[in-house]
């Protein structure tokens, strides 16, 4: 899609997700390393669980809508195939670069899941291209979802919707070691995703006419939903009651996004972050083991209360940054297979035959 034919509410929605993805663990970093959550941070704390509604449905339903053409068209869409293959290419070299880190510098929090610093734990790294432990996930699970859906796509939407809906449930459910088991998270956001696909037009014109009743029944889904969720305590309850209440929250937040983007300026930044989610979801991780592992008494340097204020937020868009512009760089070099499908492999997909399931 080109430039000038994007549009600006998507990415600045997805550029939204994808830094609170990279808050969350910049705050999770800071606490579980050096601070302890106080006054000065409890603010953060209680933001990143406020955004868990918005974060990841948001960022896997505005997924979905972008792919829902390529997705709808079936295996006969080249353009689909290609997709799929770069997903899993991009998620298999991560988790390899994943792997090297660890074992070769060393783990805080982020790479632990692969190597915990002992040497490079290469029975991990295979057994993670199949169940995925680390922050990698997501990657992962976009290939996953869109062969699915793609070979699927014959099936009667509400039937599919239905289906993942109840896989969501259910998910909450999945026995896990620890909380590194991300693959119940595939299964959680799946729906989110189909969402997107199938309410793709729908979602588009009306969030783009900012339609009132949607905004409204959104709202008071999510209130009445995260209410009954809050007061009733029953994590039982909250499992059946996330699905409504975080579709309701990633639709308000493209909502909101809309807005926004009228005050270019702010619209127009988080537009350009939201062009460039894919090297700062997969490069964070290793940025924020490199600032613990190279400044090991970087959290000092902001435990004081004003300062630990804003230093999560500080720290995250610096990241960031830092992400995008490591990004700029290698995609010069022919090192830049590290974020894209080889093109040889590319344009062999593209070529090939068309393939009906």
């Amino acid at each position: 899609m080109a430039a000038n034919d994007r549009i600006g509410w998507i990415d600045a929605s997805r550029g939204v997700c994808v830094l609170a993805v990279v808050l969350m663990h910049t705050t999770l970093s800071a606490y579980i390393g050096y601070l302890q959550p106080g006054d000065s941070t409890a603010f953060w704390a209680w933001f990143i669980d406020a955004m868990t509604p918005f974060r990841m449905p948001g960022l896997a339903l505005l997924s979905g809508v972008l792919l829902a053409r390529r997705i709808r068209a079936g295996w006969s869409d080249r353009g689909v195939r290609a997709s799929v293959a770069s997903s899993f290419w991009l998620y298999a070299v991560w988790l390899l670069v994943f792997a090297l880190f660890a074992g070769l510098i060393g783990s805080f929090v982020w790479t632990g899941p692969i190597g915990m610093g002992e040497g490079i734990a290469w029975g991990a790294f295979l057994n993670q291209l199949v169940l995925p432990r680390t922050l990698l996930w997501y990657v992962f699970a976009l290939a996953v979802w869109t062969a699915v859906l793609t070979t699927l796509h014959r099936v009667d939407p509400a039937l599919i919707l239905t289906m993942l809906a109840a896989l969501s449930i259910c998910s909450h459910y999945v026995p896990v070691t620890d909380d590194s088991d991300q693959y119940r998270n595939v299964l959680r956001y799946a729906v989110f995703f189909a969402i997107g696909v199938y309410g793709s037009a729908w979602l588009r014109d009306r969030i783009g006419r900012h339609h009132l009743p949607l905004i409204v029944a959104a709202l008071a889904t999510y209130l009445g939903a995260g209410g009954i969720i809050a007061a009733g305590g029953d994590a039982d309850v909250a499992a059946v009651l996330s699905v409504p209440r975080d579709t309701a929250a990633a639709i308000l937040l493209l909502a909101l996004m809309a807005g926004v983007c009228r005050v270019r300026p702010i619209g127009s930044a988080l537009a350009w972050v939201g062009r460039r989610t894919l090297p700062i979801y997969v490069l964070h991780g290793i940025a924020l083991e490199a600032l613990a592992l190279g400044v090991p008494h970087w959290g000092l340097l902001i435990d004081r209360p004003v300062v630990r204020s804003i230093a999560p937020l500080v720290v995250a868009l610096a990241i960031a940054l830092v992400c995008i512009g490591v990004h700029a760089v290698v995609s010069r070099t022919p090192a830049r297979v590290v974020f894209e499908l080889p093109r040889p492999l590319r344009r062999r997909i593209l070529a090939a035959g068309e393939w009906t399931p």
